[in-house]
């Protein structure tokens, strides 16, 4: 990639982070209160495909995550987050999904806050929204 290309990318990386930390405080500002980061599917794909730093949870089952997962994905199922979750780096950029009520993805995210991360959000959607744009998922040789 080249310098210019880099510096785009980091500027839209920029643009995009501040954007998501002021309107979190705009919506606290006018009484609710922010309680998790999403984001999107192609903004996901975007970071992957740009070969940009991003940590990628899968908190499925592991027969789950055998049977296909986003590219890159490190399996970590959401019942043993609590014991396991210093296997995932606090930075760069973590993104959890799952298939699941977006309350459990919450809550993933909460304890992980809790844990003292401060850059990670939750993959809008998660699994079945990647699915559904019929993006790539990974599956372990036979």
């Amino acid at each position: 990639m080249r310098t210019r290309e880099r510096r785009a990318v980091k500027r839209r990386l920029l643009t995009l982070m501040v954007s998501l930390a002021l309107a979190q405080a705009a919506y606290a500002a006018h009484g609710g209160v922010p309680t998790v980061a999403l984001t999107e599917p192609d903004y996901l794909k975007w970071l992957l495909d740009s070969r940009q730093p991003v940590v990628v949870v899968d908190l499925r089952d592991p027969s789950e995550f055998r049977r296909g997962h986003l590219p890159g994905a490190v399996s970590v199922p959401l019942a043993e987050l609590n014991r396991r979750f210093a296997e995932i780096p606090t930075s760069p950029m973590v993104v959890l999904y799952c298939r699941c009520p977006l309350a459990e993805a919450t809550a993933a995210y909460n304890l992980l806050e809790a844990k003292g991360y401060l850059n990670h959000a939750v993959l809008q959607e998660g699994y079945d929204g990647w699915l559904k744009r019929r993006y790539p998922v990974s599956t372990p040789p036979p």
